[in-house]
């Protein structure tokens, strides 16, 4: 189905701080309804730019890093860990997609394919649970599976 959409980028004027708040006009969004249905209308067009589709319109949003940042980490190392976004959202982590970015900032991949970013208390919360092996890198050892974490400088 090939629809057509009506570009009102001009007029929504939506941008997402690297801290996954999502901004109209400067102005924080502070409705969780509002908030809700723009995170569920978020994907990606065919180029990687974010956008909002609802309905036959489509509005381009501009995104300081990802849309949405990891906010707090549930389960344990021996059952398995689980993601909580600012969305409320809870996914399965998987820890073979954990890296480390610019500024140490850390990033895991969701089921879906989408990057996500850790606030600095949920990267705190993980970082409890990482270690250091003989060479110096880091690792996350989830039931029995030692994942190493990749770095800006080990990855490949």
């Amino acid at each position: 189905m090939n629809t057509q959409f009506r570009d009102v980028t001009e007029y929504c004027l939506i941008r997402i701080d690297k801290d996954g708040r999502w901004y109209y006009e400067d102005r924080e969004i502070i409705n969780e309804n509002v908030f809700l249905a723009f995170c569920n209308a978020l994907e990606k067009d065919p180029e990687g730019k974010y956008r909002i589709v609802i309905e036959s319109e489509l509005c381009y949003v501009h995104v300081e890093d990802t849309p949405f940042v990891v906010s707090s980490i549930r389960g344990d190392k021996e059952n398995g860990l689980y993601v909580l976004l600012n969305t409320s959202a809870l996914h399965k982590l998987d820890p073979s997609t954990l890296s480390i970015g610019q500024k140490n900032v850390l990033y895991c991949m969701l089921p879906d394919g989408m990057k996500v970013r850790f606030t600095r208390a949920a990267y705190y919360m993980l970082a409890l649970m990482m270690e250091e092996d003989e060479q110096g890198s880091i690792t996350l050892t989830v039931g029995e599976t030692v994942y190493p974490i990749c770095t800006d400088t080990n990855c490949s």
